[in-house]
């Protein structure tokens, strides 16, 4: 049997947006994002991914999906990152531990993909450096803050 990955619909985009995960399980089949039942839903060991959309407001649509999973690292805590495939390659976003897993965080880490992936289409981003909204060009993220400092 085919597995299918749980996914997170959102209802309204802007600020009053809300957000259930839709899984196939029977029981509840539905969780609405930053309720009791998601905390509980993301500690579960069945838990290992869901995807989440990547809404361009510019064209009114959603462009594709980022998948966050679920993996454990050398300290022996569990984390949650963040992946989309652009331009070639998988690029990931760490996202936290299931309690920092907000309805906010998902859409700003949707936000940075969705950059990502514009940033792609007009010259790549294959050979330069990632860069993020508020970025200026290829410059770090410390010379931005530092240049930003000294204004």
């Amino acid at each position: 049997m085919m597995r299918k990955t749980p996914t997170v619909w959102v209802t309204s985009w802007g600020a009053a947006a809300r957000a259930e995960v839709q899984r196939r399980e029977e029981s509840e089949p539905s969780i609405r994002l930053e309720s009791a039942a998601w905390w509980v839903w993301l500690e579960l060991p069945s838990t290992h991914s869901f995807a989440y959309p990547i809404y361009d407001s510019q064209v009114g649509y959603i462009c594709g999906f980022m998948t966050v999973r679920k993996e454990r690292r050398a300290r022996g805590q569990q984390y949650w990152v963040a992946y989309r495939r652009i331009g070639g390659r998988v690029r990931k976003i760490y996202q936290g531990r299931a309690a920092q897993l907000t309805q906010q965080q998902l859409a700003a880490t949707a936000e940075r993909f969705l950059a990502m992936e514009v940033a792609a289409r007009r010259g790549g981003i294959d050979g330069q450096k990632e860069v993020m909204p508020g970025q200026i060009g290829g410059a770090s993220l410390e010379r931005e803050a530092m240049m930003r400092r000294v204004k």
